[in-house]
């Protein structure tokens, strides 16, 4: 197990920021990695976590994100809705490293698809994950947890569904469409420091 979480530590350190700048899908091989991450999360003790945790670094955190939200996309479009707990097994392994407001709004796509589930209740699964993360992120969901009903939705992340026969996906709302969002302008700037350009390659 500890060669296999190696092995995909080292995959993660070696994106580079620049390729995910205009495209916002991970490579099959970074999910593999982030799923063998994720399977040791959940099956780890705290200690175990923590030392998860510890091992994320800021300029490959961004990945989490992409993978939650690739999770709250494909829980709806495959009814696959286990790929929920792992999407925020996901971000409690990145654990605001980067800031609270973006994993909230990985959270927020993750609470509005496991809606689409009458078979689910959100709140329970949200609070069964919480209970088994590591601060702060397990603060921030349980907050996120007891806010009201608007201050769940999309909207209030800036954010909408995907309109028909478009398929299931979630996107920026309305007039925000043409602003970079604060990852993406992230990224960009990551790309202009000579230092980080050799570290990762770009």
């Amino acid at each position: 197990m500890t060669e296999n979480l190696d092995s995909a530590w080292a995959l993660l350190r070696s994106l580079r920021v620049g390729d995910f700048v205009r495209s916002r899908e991970l490579p099959p091989h970074i999910i593999a990695s982030i799923d063998t991450l994720v399977d040791a999360f959940v099956a780890g003790d705290s200690d175990e976590k923590l030392r998860i945790n510890r091992e994320v670094e800021y300029t490959f955190s961004f990945a989490f994100f992409l993978y939650a939200g690739r999770a709250a996309v494909e829980s709806v479009r495959r009814n696959r809705p286990e790929l929920l707990r792992r999407g925020l097994g996901a971000l409690a392994i990145e654990n605001l490293i980067f800031d609270a407001r973006d994993s909230l709004r990985e959270v927020a796509k993750l609470y509005n698809s496991a809606q689409k589930f009458p078979q689910l209740d959100p709140d329970e699964v949200f609070r069964s994950v919480a209970s088994t993360s590591t601060t702060p992120f397990n603060e921030a969901l349980s907050g996120f947890i007891q806010r009201s009903g608007a201050s769940k939705s999309l909207a209030r992340f800036g954010l909408q569904e995907s309109t028909p026969p478009t398929p299931f996906n979630y996107e920026v709302l309305g007039k925000e469409l043409k602003r970079s969002s604060r990852l993406h302008l992230l990224l960009r700037r990551l790309r202009r420091l000579p230092g980080l350009r050799q570290i990762l390659g770009y």
